[in-house]
Parts: C-alpha cells; sequence; structure tokens
C-alpha cells in the first residue's frame, strides 16, 4: 500500500478564531470524512485519522496559512483533495492549497523553525517604532511563565527573529523556534500596551513546509 503525506493550508478567521484547538482538530476531521479522503489510521484501540496541526493557534488568532498535516492510505491528486475539502469545510475555514510531501521522515511540526505574525493596536501610539527598537536593543529579556503551576524565567530575546513598526497602529513579529519561542502577547506586555481590541494574525509558519 503506497501511503501520502499531504499538507493542507488553510484560513482560519471569522468565527472559526473562536474554536479551540481540539474543537478545530474535530471541526477538519469532520470535513475529512464528509470528504470521503481514505485516511490513514493510527493504531490502538481506539484507531483515529492520522492528522495534525503544525502549531497550535492560540483562541482568537486570526490564521493566514495555517497547516494540516495529513496522512492517506492512498495517493488522490492534491487538487482532487483541495475541491474536496473545500466543498465540507465549514465558515471561517478557506482550504488554500493541498501540497504533497514525501511521505517518509519526521512530521512538520517537529521541523518548525518560525511564525510570523502581525499584531494591530486598538489605538496608534506614535512612540511605537522606537518602543520596538528599544526591545531589539536588548541582549536578554526574562520573562515569568506558569506553567502547570510552577513559574519559571526563560530569556525570549534570542526567539525574537524580527521585529518591526507597520507605522504607529501595527507591528510585525518573527517568532522562532530553536531556543524557546515567543508570544505576540508577551511583546506587547514589554510594550506596556493593554491587550484589550487587539488583532493578532498569524500570517506564516516556516520550517515544515514553505508556502
Amino acid at each position: 500500500m503506497s501511503r501520502q503525506r499531504l499538507h493542507v493550508i488553510f484560513r482560519k478567521a471569522e468565527n472559526a478564531r473562536f474554536l479551540s484547538h481540539l474543537d478545530l482538530q474535530s471541526t477538519l476531521e469532520f470535513s475529512m470524512r464528509r470528504a470521503s479522503l481514505p485516511f490513514a489510521l493510527s493504531e490502538g484501540f481506539n484507531p483515529r485519522p492520522r492528522m495534525s496541526l503544525v502549531s497550535p493557534l492560540p483562541l482568537g488568532y486570526t490564521g493566514e496559512r495555517e497547516i494540516l498535516e495529513i496522512m492517506l492510505n492512498e495517493p488522490v491528486p492534491p487538487e482532487e483533495v483541495l475541491i474536496r475539502l473545500r466543498a465540507t469545510v465549514p465558515r471561517g475555514i478557506t482550504i488554500r492549497e493541498v501540497i504533497e510531501v514525501p511521505a517518509e521522515g519526521k512530521s512538520a511540526a517537529s521541523k518548525l523553525h518560525s511564525a510570523s505574525y502581525l499584531v494591530e493596536l486598538a489605538e496608534p501610539l506614535e512612540e511605537l517604532p522606537h518602543r520596538l527598537d528599544a526591545i531589539l536593543a536588548r541582549d536578554t529579556i526574562e520573562v515569568e511563565e506558569d506553567r502547570d503551576g510552577a513559574i519559571r524565567h526563560r530569556d525570549i530575546r534570542p526567539a525574537i527573529l524580527s521585529l518591526e513598526a507597520d507605522g504607529s497602529s501595527a507591528f510585525a513579529l518573527i517568532a522562532g523556534y530553536d531556543r524557546g519561542t515567543v508570544r505576540p502577547e508577551q511583546i506587547l506586555d514589554l510594550l506596556g500596551i493593554s491587550r484589550d481590541g487587539i488583532s493578532i494574525t498569524r500570517t506564516e509558519i516556516t520550517g515544515s513546509t514553505q508556502v
């Protein structure tokens, strides 16, 4: 049996922004079943379709080019998968592309390099470029994180690969994954900006599929 691995590139927006990670996985699984795709199943007492989201998207974020990795039991032309899934996904999820990748080897999630974000502020901040430059000028940026009730300290500076203002009302962040990562909310906290009314879009994920 010749298995096939595909990357489904999709947009998550509108009301779909408020689907949790597990709800999104369930929604996409249901769409795959409705599309009658010959997906491969996991082993064990409760077999599930072999599919995974490359990087969970936090609740409330828009995702422009999210990646779902799926494994099929038999080859199906990517353009056929595209047509079938476009007909079955709910409103708020848009299938952009379906790309065939090598069936063997590590999963896409294990090869993440970076993620790009656009953060739009609720109100303009004239000194935004200067504040971002001040963050980039720092050698270390230590933050506190709560992990399962335990507080840990971590330097997030190595994970900030790029940080640029887009006028006075938005900024773009490229966050690395090689040495931990950094969340847009952490940058907002460093800037002293409230999270209320903020719009965050993940525009791209790199390292797993260059699209």
